[in-house]
């Protein structure tokens, strides 16, 4: 039952392949198109990072609410934590060396010819207090500081439950307290993160709904990431107590996800097309009729069709390859929402080659490395775990 994951050499091969074919993307890609690597580049790690902070997101919330049947995964999110320091770094080259390509406030000159520049000069100086290089700067420092030290808490935290039986109820309270912390630090933290990387892009562009969406797709997407390694360990036979109760549960945050998503979708586009203001609606005419509404179309079917489609049969939320369809769909739909918030600003035009799809590769083969890396450091059941026989033991009467 205390069987530890074995990071095998073929995996590790097979991470370190992904990962040659995202460098060799990069450099082509920042050899031939400096746009399209430096949006790729924000796209990728913005997308990962986000799976990672929800991952944790997901995790605190079964501490908030007592959730039993989940605790035998939490090693999963865990490990998914593993991503923020590299995030970091990226996220510090992208502030400093490519802020100037990605953000228009940062460079007017460069984004806007002189006519618009007589027009929205007065706007942009009036951003500059929030809107500047060094302030950009100090933000991102402070965001993954607070980040990881609530994080670090945590695995902490976990890590000495496991070392101590005794004791496990105690660091299990205290787990559960400081899950509030990072819920309260993380909500408050990602606002800002997400409008300084990816509403800001658009520096005339502005919506109240557009964090809170961004919050919720990360939590929901962060899950349906922890589902996918999940069905992984299972058919590898180290899950193997996980029985149609778990897999139905499981399936409950896509589904739940996708008309999260297609709620806050709809409730951000609406009330912008509906008020008509220049300003606002200027963001969605451009990415439906100037940039591509064949993809418009299908990140709604990508984060809210197909997977709600797919789970709201009982049959299929409780068999782990539907599911494990689902999870896929619902995160290519997540990937392209921001590819829809990046590249129509930036590459002005629908791309999607070596470029894009390479440095894809690459970011997943980081990510599943770090986190089967991290997964394969502890023992893969928290036994420990005042929950633990709840969760291995979980039935929903069908």
């Amino acid at each position: 039952m205390e069987r530890q994951f074995e990071f095998t050499k073929k995996l590790k091969t097979f991470t370190y392949i992904l990962m040659a074919i995202g460098m060799v993307a990069t450099a082509i890609g920042f050899l031939t198109d400096k746009n399209r690597a430096w949006s790729s580049l924000l796209l990728n790690n913005y997308y990962f990072l986000s799976l990672s902070l929800g991952a944790i997101f997901w995790m605190a919330i079964q501490y908030i609410t007592e959730a039993g049947w989940s605790a035998a995964f939490k090693r999963v999110p865990e490990s998914m934590a593993s991503y923020l320091l590299p995030a970091f770094a990226l996220m510090l080259i992208i502030a400093t060396l490519g802020v100037k390509v990605l953000y228009q406030w940062a460079d007017p000159g460069t984004h806007y010819d002189a006519f618009e520049l007589k027009f929205i000069s007065h706007h942009l100086h009036e951003k500059a207090g929030y809107l500047n290089l060094g302030f950009f700067v100090v933000r991102t420092v402070v965001y993954f500081i607070l980040w990881w030290l609530v994080i670090r808490v945590l695995i902490n935290f976990s890590k000495k439950e496991d070392a101590n039986k005794e004791q496990a109820m105690h660091w299990h309270h205290k787990s559960w307290y400081y899950s509030r912390v990072y819920i309260f630090v993380w909500a408050l933290t990602f606002i800002f993160a997400s409008v300084d990387y990816m509403m800001s892009i658009e520096s005339m562009w502005f919506s109240h709904i557009f964090p809170v969406k961004e919050i919720i797709s990360a939590f929901v997407h962060g899950a349906a990431a922890i589902i996918l390694f999940i069905i992984y360990l299972y058919y590898k036979g180290y899950y193997n107590f996980v029985n149609k109760s778990h897999w139905q549960d499981l399936s409950k945050y896509v589904f739940m996800g996708a008309i999260l998503f297609g709620y806050a979708w709809y409730f951000q586009y609406m009330l912008i097309w509906y008020g008509n203001i220049p300003e606002e609606t200027e963001y969605y005419f451009l990415r439906r009729f100037h940039f591509s509404q064949t993809l418009f179309v299908l990140s709604i079917v990508l984060n809210f069709v197909i997977p709600f489609s797919l789970l709201l049969w009982n049959r299929w939320a409780r068999n782990p390859k539907f599911l494990m369809i689902a999870a896929i769909v619902f995160l290519l739909g997540k990937y392209l929402e921001h590819y829809l918030m990046v590249y129509p600003d930036i590459v002005k035009h629908p791309v999607f080659g070596f470029t894009e799809i390479g440095m894809f590769i690459g970011f997943a083969g980081l990510f599943m490395f770090l986190t089967f890396n991290a997964l394969s450091k502890r023992k893969l059941l928290p036994v420990n775990h005042p929950y633990f026989e709840e969760s291995i033991l979980h039935h929903i009467p069908h």
